[in-house]
């Protein structure tokens, strides 16, 4: 998806309040709608179906929201999807077994610590990266209904795995 080319970057930052969501329309070019899409403007955006899965696991989870824009298509017609949106960043990073760049706090193989990410189905890490971590049901159920179209899974170890 890409945002309009005047859009200030990045439409949505996780933990930071996103500014002027309501007159955002965002353009799908070069593909076909997916369950989920990265925007040229800095957001993830997903479907109706891949947010209605989503929250079936963070019901009680004020700190995900979905926010609402308009997507265009020539090709395919205008559909809406959501800014999938964290409000805060979780403290879920084990310090001590996360692999970092030397002299420095960015990541090269990041660790979880499994006493911080209990309970937790979906949840972030990083403000600068937008990441969304799910937990292994919320994975299942994604694959299941086959909504992972445009989703890259990579596993993440916690605590005491290798």
């Amino acid at each position: 998806m890409y945002s309009p080319k005047n859009w200030p970057y990045p439409i949505a930052r996780d933990a930071e309040e996103v500014k002027n969501w309501q007159s955002l329309v965002v353009e799908l070019k070069h593909g076909v709608y997916r369950p989920f899409h990265s925007c040229t403007g800095g957001a993830n955006l997903v479907s109706q179906e891949l947010k209605d899965l989503l929250s079936q696991f963070c019901k009680d989870d004020t700190n995900l929201e979905f926010i609402p824009v308009k997507a265009t298509s020539k090709e395919y017609g205008d559909k809406i999807y959501y800014i999938m949106h964290f409000k805060i960043i979780y403290d879920v990073i084990d310090k001590q077994k996360t692999v970092y760049v030397e002299g420095t706090d960015s990541i090269i193989k990041l660790r979880l610590d499994s006493n911080k990410v209990q309970g937790l189905k979906i949840f972030n890490s990083r403000p600068a990266v937008n990441d969304i971590i799910v937990s292994e049901d919320v994975y299942k159920a994604i694959k299941m209904k086959k909504l992972d179209l445009g989703l890259d899974f990579m596993q993440i170890y916690c605590g005491n795995s290798i």
